[in-house]
């Protein structure tokens, strides 16, 4: 503890200790969310017209456009 005291109470460590006060405030304050949108990890070319076999079912991918709402986070 007397360590802590020394660094908060030296003269030298003030302008360093408000750079990183400064910098944390400024990181708040302009901070933009950020967006996530949800895609596939594969290529639609890959994924469609493939065979897969799930339980002893065999399923077949068809990609078809539709319309849906992405929520973004702004």
């Amino acid at each position: 503890m007397i360590q802590v005291e020394k660094i908060l109470h030296n003269e030298r460590s003030i302008p360093f200790l408000s750079f990183l006060i400064g910098m944390g405030v400024v990181i708040m304050l302009f901070h933009k969310p950020f967006t996530m949108r949800k895609t596939l990890a594969l290529p639609v070319a890959d994924v469609t017209k493939k065979v897969v076999s799930i339980d002893g079912k065999c399923y077949q991918y068809i990609a078809e456009d539709a319309t849906c709402e992405i929520p973004s986070s702004k």
